[in-house]
């Protein structure tokens, strides 16, 4: 959100000579005339060193709430690609999993909902624009264009390189009449590739929602999916709660993607190293982590290990086509197993990817949540180790 701030701030249009502030008190101002908005928010996300575009769809419910003192408001957004819902409700923000039936609550109040450029918080909080034009590391570039047949302010900011080396640029559209982005990108460059991440709005209507509707839609969401006691969403949590090393793992059955064959876990345990990935689609750090999976199981398939890649989110009507597309364009040297979400409840999967190794005993021998360099070279040994391989 903060990203988004900086730019409106500091929009202007050298034709009109219309200053940096002037453009900012018309933001602020129609923005604060507004109770509630409500749009579709239409993503594409994609990597240079990957082959397609990963798209979904959302529509966003925002009601400000003055009584709200952290976020200001209520959000109700709908994931239409997954069934999830991201909510926020005075103080808590949750993602609600109907087909799990359980609810995760977010360490983090103030995470973005979509991505940092989703417009969310700059409605409800319009004073993070100054708390934004304040910075001094940023450039920012302003311009005017037109944009699916609107004119809007086109702007550039170009970030500061962070601790990780990453050099990120965001650029908005914003309608000159609206006052709302109508598009967006934010583009990330590191030394291996350039993530893209963009947002198209749509269908934008203010003060339509309700505050009482949306509260009860809250209530409703969570009651038919409850929250489990410490299920905080951060990395310590996360691991602390996933099944432990030394727990025998759980089987379970699935369908081999490729084919529909039945699938059964127990058919390979006491044979085999095994990894299981559980991933999906529309999870970056799940789509970085598939070609060092694809290798790993290159480099010691003959020697014992196998690699299974376990996916319940794409195993639906609505996403099977997508899933399809995206397997068709990729190299995966491992089998990839259609699950039901059972088994992700029954593994404690609460991230994506999150990846455990089972040795020969059947036994949890090592758990990872997310996906890094770092934390795959520490899965990568522990491979070695099990297989009584040496390090050379």
């Amino acid at each position: 959100m903060l990203l988004i701030s900086g730019l409106f701030l500091l929009s202007s249009c050298s034709k009109q000579h219309i200053s940096n502030e002037e453009i900012l008190f018309k933001i602020v101002g129609e923005i604060n005339k507004h109770k509630s908005i409500k749009y579709d928010v239409f993503e594409n996300y994609y990597y240079s060193n990957i082959p397609d575009t990963t798209s979904t769809s959302y529509n966003v419910w925002v009601a400000k709430d003055e009584e709200d003192s952290l976020r200001g408001g209520y959000i109700w957004v709908n994931n239409n690609y997954r069934p999830y819902n991201m909510v926020y409700d005075r103080g808590s923000f949750y993602l609600t999993i109907p087909p799990k039936k359980i609810s995760i609550l977010y360490s983090n109040y103030s995470e973005s909902i979509i991505t940092n450029s989703d417009w969310i918080d700059v409605f409800l909080r319009p004073s993070i624009l100054e708390e934004i034009r304040a910075d001094s590391n940023n450039q920012i570039f302003i311009s005017d264009t037109i944009y699916d047949s609107e004119k809007c302010y086109n702007v550039q900011i170009d970030f500061p390189e962070n601790n990780m080396g990453e050099k990120t640029t965001v650029t908005f559209f914003i309608h000159k009449f609206y006052y709302v982005p109508i598009y967006a990108s934010i583009i990330t460059k590191t030394n291996e590739n350039t993530y893209t991440n963009e947002l198209e709005f749509d269908n934008v209507e203010f003060d339509k929602v309700n505050i009482n509707e949306l509260r009860a839609k809250h209530k409703e969401l969570l009651k038919a999916n409850p929250l489990e006691a410490q299920k905080l969403n951060c990395e310590t949590s996360a691991l602390e709660n996933m099944l432990h090393i030394g727990e025998k793992a759980p089987l379970f059955d699935g369908d081999f993607y490729n084919d529909s064959i039945d699938f059964k876990l127990e058919n390979y345990i006491g044979k085999n190293i095994i990894i299981i990935d559980f991933w999906y689609t529309h999870c970056p750090p799940c789509v970085r982590a598939i070609p060092a999976l694809s290798d790993l199981n290159e480099l010691f398939k003959d020697k014992g290990l196998i690699i299974f890649g376990l996916n319940s989110v794409d195993n639906q009507a609505r996403s099977l086509d997508n899933l399809n597309k995206f397997l068709s364009k990729r190299d995966i040297s491992y089998d990839i197993i259609m699950t039901q979400p059972q088994v992700d409840i029954i593994y404690k999967i609460k991230a994506y990817p999150s990846m455990y190794i089972i040795d020969l005993n059947g036994n949890i021998a090592y758990v990872e949540k997310g996906y890094d360099k770092e934390s795959f070279e520490k899965l990568k040994l522990k491979v070695k180790e099990l297989l009584s391989l040496d390090d050379k």
